[in-house]
């Protein structure tokens, strides 16, 4: 199963963080350091599918969650991360129900969607997971994960019905786009962009659906789980290091 879903299921509060350095080295690290799951990005960095299976392949061999954020809503952005072994996509700049609709043909088996069956990395070439056919679309329409992003003033605008759309599993919030396309970029303390927040979180948990947030710090994290968010993603492998890094030598300047 899913670790990442049951551990939601399971009430426990997975935390995780983007890979951008398309290093498989990195992403165990962030596995050592004690992230539930990662996030893939082939939106904002120059990973594609194929750098994608060595991170998926690093994240599995330390038993952490590997999600993809996809680079656009198409079949081929789609597919080609599932069949790599992605546990779950999620899928930026969303704006309206029918993109959704069409993300759930791309991403689930028949009867929920119209997903393309090929035997490939993700179940053993047709080997690694011991099932009929309809036993392994059952198993991945399971444990593969839908969480379009709600980060458009469009997809707030109808958030309810995306929410429940069966085939979506969850909604991530992407609150600096959120914020823009709002115009009111970066104001994460308005009160109209704390209402958005809200309205997004309830739209799922009616629903019966995951809520994930992005945030860049400690602060943010412990304050969404206050609020009632089912997982935190934070910052990027990179900014994680670079700040680090920083805090270090600050130190040992601060002692020289």
């Amino acid at each position: 199963m899913n670790r990442f879903k049951k551990m939601v299921q399971a009430g426990e509060q997975p935390i995780g963080t983007f890979i951008g350095s398309a290093s498989a080295l990195m992403t165990e690290a962030c596995a050592a350091a004690g992230f539930d799951y990662i996030i893939i990005d082939n939106e904002h960095s120059p990973i594609e599918a194929e750098t994608s299976a060595q991170l998926i392949m690093a994240a599995e061999s330390k038993g952490i969650t590997p999600f993809c954020r996809v680079r656009e809503i198409s079949r081929p952005a789609v597919l080609k991360l599932l069949d790599v072994g992605a546990q779950g996509l999620i899928v930026p700049c969303v704006k309206n129900v029918d993109e959704v609709r069409k993300l759930v043909e791309y991403t689930k088996y028949s009867p929920i969607g119209q997903r393309g069956f090929c035997p490939t990395r993700k179940d053993g070439w047709g080997y690694g997971i011991p099932l009929d056919v309809q036993g392994t679309m059952s198993y991945f329409n399971d444990n593969v994960l839908l969480i379009p992003q709600c980060e458009t003033v469009e997809a707030l605008s109808c958030i309810e019905e995306i929410a429940a759309l069966d085939g979506v599993d969850g909604i991530f919030i992407g609150p600096f786009d959120l914020s823009i396309s709002m115009g009111i970029p970066g104001c994460f303390d308005l009160p109209e962009f704390k209402a958005a927040l809200e309205r997004i979180k309830n739209a799922c948990h009616r629903a019966g659906k995951i809520c994930m947030l992005f945030t860049m710090t400690p602060e943010g994290v412990v304050d969404g789980f206050s609020k009632g968010y089912d997982s935190m993603t934070m910052s990027i492998d990179l900014s994680l290091f670079i700040k680090s890094a920083k805090e270090t030598l600050d130190e040992i300047h601060s002692k020289q």
